[in-house]
C-alpha cells in the first residue's frame, strides 16, 4: 500500500466517523492532492487486493463490506498513531528519560546512584524498566539501556559505562575452616552459577572462564547450583549455600559489610557494561544529561 492510499484511507476515516457521505474530493482536499490522484489510488488498491471497497454512487460513494473491515484496521492504525505521538509529546513535556536494564544490575548498581543523580538533577524524572534475566532490546521503548556484554550491536551506538570484573563469594559461615589455598577444595566447593549472563551463553560461561583464567583448568565448572539472575545467585551465596561467581560491581556493599568475603582473587571479565542508545533517533536532552552523568560515575 502506497503512502498516499494510506493517507486517503486515513482522511475516509474522519469522513466515516462525523458521518459525512464518503467522497473522494473531501478525502483530495484534505490531502492536498487532486481527486483524480485519490481516485487512481483507490483503483489501484482494488486491483492489487482484487476486490471492490467503495460502491459508487451518484452523490459520492459507499463503503463495501470487505471496505469497512479495511477501514476499521485503518482507523486503529492512526489511533494508535496518535496515542503514541500523545505519550511523545507528554514525555518531552515532562523531561522523563525511559531507562532499560536487567533486574540484577538495577537493583545491585542502579538504584542506590539514582538518589545522586536525583538530587543533582530534581526536574528530570527517570523511569527504569528491570526487563528479565536478558535485555529485551526490540520495541524501541526506552530512550538509553545498559547491557552487559561484548559492545558489539548493530542497531544501537554502544558506549562503554564500566569494565567489569569476576570474582567468587561467600559467607564467611560458609566452610569457615577450609583452606582456599588448597586445590583439593574445589572437590568440596557447590558453585551458584548465573545460568544466563549474555545472550546464547553456556549455562557455566562465567565459571569457566574465571577458572581457566586462573589456570584452574581441571576443575568442573558444570557442578552445583543455577540461578537466572545474578542477584540470586549473590543472594544464595550470602544464605551460605556455595560460592558464588560474582560480578564486581554488584557485591560492594555486601563486601564492605562483610556479608561476603572474596576467598579468590578477581579477574577482568569477558563482559563489560554498555550504555546502549538506539540509532536512528533524536537524543532528548534529558536523556543526553543522564548518559553524561552515568559516565562520570566510578
Amino acid at each position: 500500500m502506497t503512502k498516499l492510499t494510506s493517507r486517503t484511507l486515513a482522511s475516509l476515516v474522519h469522513f466515516e466517523a462525523c458521518g459525512r457521505l464518503l467522497s473522494f474530493s473531501d478525502a483530495a482536499k484534505e490531502l492536498s492532492v487532486t481527486t483524480g490522484a485519490v481516485s487512481q489510488q483507490i483503483r489501484k488498491l482494488e486491483d492489487k487486493l482484487g476486490m471492490k471497497l467503495f460502491e459508487r454512487q451518484p452523490r459520492g460513494i459507499l463503503l463495501t463490506p470487505e471496505g469497512k473491515e479495511l477501514l476499521l484496521v485503518t482507523q486503529q492504525s492512526v489511533e494508535a498513531i496518535e496515542a503514541v505521538v500523545e505519550m511523545l509529546q507528554k514525555r518531552n513535556a515532562e523531561d522523563v528519560v525511559r531507562l532499560k536494564s536487567t533486574p540484577s544490575f538495577v537493583f545491585k548498581w542502579l538504584i542506590p546512584h539514582l538518589r545522586t543523580f536525583n538530587r543533582k538533577f530534581p526536574d528530570i524524572r527517570v523511569e527504569t524498566y528491570a526487563d528479565a534475566a536478558l535485555l529485551d532490546l526490540t520495541g524501541g521503548d526506552f530512550d538509553l539501556a545498559i547491557d552487559y556484554s561484548n559492545g558489539e550491536y548493530q542497531d544501537f551506538e554502544a558506549q562503554l559505562l564500566m569494565h567489569e570484573t569476576l570474582l567468587p563469594v561467600t559467607s564467611p559461615n560458609y566452610m569457615p575452616d577450609a583452606d582456599w589455598d588448597d586445590p583439593a577444595v574445589w572437590q568440596k566447593i557447590s558453585l551458584l552459577h548465573d545460568s544466563m549472563p549474555w545472550p546464547d551463553s553456556p549455562r557455566d560461561a562465567e565459571w569457566r572462564y574465571w577458572l581457566d583464567q586462573c589456570g584452574l583448568n581441571n576443575v568442573s565448572s558444570t557442578r552445583g547450583h543455577y540461578f537466572n539472575r545474578a542477584d540470586m545467585a549473590i543472594a544464595a551465596a550470602d544464605a551460605g549455600l556455595g560460592i558464588a561467581l560474582a560480578r564486581g560491581s554488584l557485591v560492594s556493599e555486601e563486601l564492605e559489610s562483610g556479608r561476603l568475603i572474596a576467598p579468590f582473587p578477581p579477574v577482568a571479565s569477558c563482559c563489560d557494561y554498555y550504555l546502549l542508545i538506539p540509532k536512528g533517533t533524536a537524543e532528548g536532552s534529558s536523556a543526553r544529561v543522564l548518559r553524561d552523568w552515568l559516565q562520570t560515575l566510578p
